[in-house]
């Protein structure tokens, strides 16, 4: 017993120190995914949850500050500790109604994502930040070794942080989810509670009993109910799925009166299916028919899709030109597995072969940059939400698309804007960056009735055949507007203006 009782007292508060922090790191990664399917996962979104954290942080280390002061720090931080647990651990319960309710305020991407981050982030991660002051003027006192104690303290916690990083980004979110992470981060934190101040007996006690407790319940209730979501039993419609690369939903729905399942990712309908055996081949947004108009440039024979989601597009093209084949880059493997399992890829395959369809898990752009294959033509429906992909979108991306076309050949880009005003910024953008590389660049609208000022989706064709389809517009290109390069791409930016807000 006096072993145990010498560990405790030695090593607690590193373990807890480690456990924490490395819990905040976890908490940050799976913060992005829980607000991705409201606000998607630009740079806007991360931006919000790392500037609420650090605040939070910077107020708990203010707070834990001042109470190291007083006698009863530890059991205080305890109660605040478990009640952030609390917090934690019942987020999977509340947090569709909430961001579905930030959301249709519609303040747009930037104030939502801040308002959110606060909702479910600040008071939790202020908490956090509070116990390491106390542990630190616990630990350090007026002892000679002040600064080889500090140096240990901070080197813990940047163990723990950078422990969580890659706990929670490599491991606990591609296998468990978001969902689940959040509840079993609320259970994980009762035994650091119990390293910081031991449960006893007493009347104060008893209210940490009693918040523990309360902790059991909501970590319990929050992973049979995430459990039952995620359920490969359960309905297609109830499914939701966390990757590397964002969360995935699939819907039931109708589309003109016939079943359709949805695929959701990032917070926008990226693909889709009929249910009908007969239709299960066929378009359900129609406007990707648009893609056909390579044809009109070149006889595409072969041809790659950068961007598969549910792969729609890929099984159109597959199943109406029998004479032709299409590799298909989709970055996310997931994709690709719900894909063959739920959106009938698998079908596909089957009816009509593996050798006319290829199918790469890998990020576009590298995966042109290291095939000496050329395409006739080359599509490009990769988004990230509804932002587009901004690596494939600069000049550089240009000329690597170019060196995978044989002469003549045509690059097709599905872009969601405008072409006029403050919601045409990135479309007007592309089109002069494409302009550098490519001899003609044409906008054809994907939608009938369209109008320059709607912000839909349109079909921005790049290539060096003088061919220009009947159906392109004439756009203003102005000086304001600029060239995408690596070095400079502030996408997320151009396209604030435009659906998210």
């Amino acid at each position: 017993m006096n072993a145990i009782n010498c560990f405790f007292k030695k090593y607690a508060d590193y373990i807890a120190l480690f456990v924490l922090n490395a819990a905040e790191m976890i908490l940050e990664l799976v913060a992005a995914r829980l607000m991705s399917p409201y606000f998607g996962n630009s740079n806007f979104v991360w931006t919000a949850i790392i500037g609420i954290i650090l605040l939070a942080m910077s107020l708990g280390n203010i707070l834990g500050g001042k109470l190291a002061s007083c006698g009863s720090a530890r059991y205080w931080a305890s109660l605040l500790l478990l009640f952030a647990s609390i917090y934690i651990a019942a987020t999977p319960l509340v947090d569709a109604p909430i961001l579905k309710s930030v959301k249709d305020v519609g303040l747009g991407t930037q104030f939502s994502s801040v308002i959110s981050s606060a909702i479910f982030f600040l008071l939790p991660s202020t908490i956090l930040g509070i116990i390491t002051p106390i542990i630190m003027k616990e630990r350090i006192g007026d002892g000679k070794d002040k600064g080889k104690e500090s140096g240990r303290i901070t080197a813990i916690i940047a163990i723990g942080s950078l422990t969580g990083t890659f706990l929670g980004g490599f491991l606990l979110i591609p296998a468990l989810g978001t969902k689940m992470i959040f509840a079993l981060l609320g259970a994980v934190i009762i035994p650091t509670v119990l390293l910081l101040r031991p449960l006893s007996a007493t009347r104060s006690g008893k209210l940490q009993w009693g918040l523990v407790a309360t902790l059991a319940i909501a970590a319990t209730v929050s992973i049979v109910s995430v459990a039952t979501v995620n359920d490969d039993t359960a309905k297609v419609a109830n499914i939701s799925v966390d990757t590397e690369y964002g969360r995935i939903i699939i819907e039931e729905g109708t589309r003109n009166g016939e079943p359709v399942l949805y695929y959701k990712q990032s917070g926008a309908y990226s693909s889709a299916t009929y249910l009908d055996d007969d239709r299960k081949f066929d378009l359900v947004f129609d406007y990707l028919k648009k893609y056909d108009l390579m044809l009109d440039f070149v006889d595409a024979k072969q041809v790659a899709m950068i961007g598969g989601a549910a792969y729609q597009y890929p099984k159109y093209f597959i199943s109406h030109f029998p004479d032709k084949t299409m590799d298909v880059i989709e970055i996310d493997p997931k994709s690709t597995e719900i894909a063959r399992k739920y959106f009938f890829l698998d079908d596909l395959i089957h009816t009509y072969g593996e050798d006319r369809l290829g199918l790469y898990n890998e990020d576009g752009r590298i995966f042109l940059s290291n095939s000496d294959k050329k395409y006739d033509a080359i599509l490009n429906d990769a988004f990230s939400g509804e932002v587009p992909v901004g690596t494939l979108a600069t000049v550089e991306a240009a000329e690597t698309i170019k060196q995978s076309l044989v002469p003549n050949g045509v690059y097709m880009s599905n872009v969601l804007g405008a072409v006029s005003g403050d919601k045409g910024k990135f479309l007007r953008a592309e089109v002069k960056t494409l302009m550098k590389v490519f001899d003609y660049v044409y906008v054809v609208p994907v939608h009938e009735n369209s109008t320059s000022a709607q912000y839909v989706n349109w079909l921005v064709i790049a290539t060096d055949n003088k061919y220009r389809p009947q159906t392109a517009i004439d756009i203003e290109i102005g000086d304001d507007d600029i060239v995408l390069t690596d070095d400079y791409n502030p996408v997320d930016s151009l396209v604030s203006t435009g659906y998210h807000d």
